[in-house]
């Protein structure tokens, strides 16, 4: 049986902060949840066996954004509520029913391009606070 496969999109990714609730999904050109991995080495013990190393986890919300200067824009918000930590709700495919939900703390867009007359766009990549949740879709 073959794999399916889902595309991104449609979908949305919005930040719920109070009193601000700051809908990304416009100006997404992509985005993704992504997992580091943290493992300790195994340690041997006098006996032959191996005790395995701890392993953590930690997520990481990401995504390569359109800039936005206006007054209010996503810029503004980033850069006004850096360190600030936003829950938020990821869904990367509307049809799909699923959806992502997390805490990240929020670091400022960077503004610019290496190319003039074209849509400035940047990298992003804010730390979750705790671990990012797949679910269904809240109605």
């Amino acid at each position: 049986m073959p794999g399916k496969v889902t595309k991104l999109g449609p979908g949305t990714l919005i930040l719920s902060a109070t009193p601000t609730t700051v809908d990304m999904s416009c100006q997404l050109a992509g985005a993704w949840v992504k997992w580091d991995k943290d493992k300790e080495d195994d340690t041997p013990v006098l006996c032959g066996e191996t005790i395995a190393g701890g392993t953590t986890y930690t997520g990481k919300l990401s995504g390569n954004v359109l800039i936005d200067l206006s007054d209010g824009g996503l810029v503004e918000y980033t850069w006004t509520n850096k360190g600030t930590q936003v829950p938020f709700v990821f869904v990367p495919n509307t049809a799909e029913g699923k959806e992502i939900n997390g805490t990240v703390t929020v670091d400022p867009l960077d503004v610019g391009s290496d190319e003039v007359k074209k849509n400035m766009r940047t990298d992003f990549e804010w730390d979750c606070v705790g671990e990012p949740v797949l679910e269904p879709v809240t109605p």
